[in-house]
């Protein structure tokens, strides 16, 4: 099986964007650093405590030197942890993503798989299988630790802590797959591809609806083995398929 992952287009502002912040946390970790060794293992803090018996002034100062002691360079490495793994995570979503594994090892060797593909219009679609049955779109399920199911809309926590209303998993896929069918439609073609639309999902919360199937991940290789061969879809037209796939696919690369 063969992996289109599509890079996603990246500007200059966002590398730079995170090389600034993964400078800004290397400098914050090396700060931590040097003050937590400044402050044990330099005699700068003793000299800087009064001998003999304090006045009240000089007990506010130990104690501020003290706080300054402990909470500085602790305070500088959290912060600087936190902007290190947020440039890491902005690097990773700047990489192409691949097939999961568990999606990956249940298709067959004559199926082409592309993820992250953006359509005409700027539409994104998450995964894409193409074989011998036409095309298949493939859903996402946001995580449960940052998305909720209020009746039959959905909802993702962004990093502020709020709510925002988005897509069902099953909508999204079903739309999905309707913008493809226009991307296919506008090719000047003597035959139309059978496009479905599946959340592969051992999710309670996703429920199938008639325009969109759900399954789960350990079904997945059946339910794709069980669909219908399309018989106008001969070598040839495949071929022309696969082609437009790999057009926009910007700067992908075959896995």
């Amino acid at each position: 099986m063969q992996v289109i992952a599509a890079a996603p287009p990246v500007t200059m502002v966002q590398r730079l964007a995170v090389a600034r912040s993964a400078v800004v946390a290397a400098l914050l970790l090396v700060a931590a650093a040097s003050l937590a060794w400044l402050f044990l293992a330099t005699p700068i803090v003793t000299s800087l405590i009064p001998e003999g018996r304090p006045s009240d002034a000089q007990v506010i100062f130990s104690v501020l030197v003290w706080t300054a002691i402990l909470i500085a360079p602790a305070g500088l490495l959290l912060v600087g942890v936190t902007r290190l793994v947020a440039a890491i995570e902005a690097a990773v979503a700047l990489r192409p993503r691949t097939m999961s594994p568990t999606l990956r090892d249940a298709l067959a060797d004559d199926v082409l798989a592309a993820t992250d593909l953006h359509l005409p219009g700027g539409r994104r679609v998450h995964e894409l299988l193409l074989g011998g049955f036409g095309i298949v779109v493939v859903g996402v399920v946001p995580p449960p630790s940052i998305s909720r199911a209020v009746g039959s809309r959905w909802e993702v926590r962004d990093q502020r802590g709020r709510w925002i209303p988005i897509e069902s998993p099953t909508d999204r896929a079903a739309r999905d797959a309707e913008r493809v069918r226009g991307w296919l439609a506008a090719d000047d073609r003597d035959f139309v591809v059978k496009v479905y639309a599946v959340v592969v999902s051992g999710d309670p919360r996703v429920e199938r609806t008639p325009s969109c199937a759900v399954v789960r991940p350990e079904d997945f290789a059946a339910w794709v083995s069980g669909l219908t061969p399309q018989r106008g879809l001969t070598a040839s037209r495949r071929e022309r398929v696969e082609q437009m796939v790999r057009e926009i696919a910007a700067d992908g690369t075959t896995r």
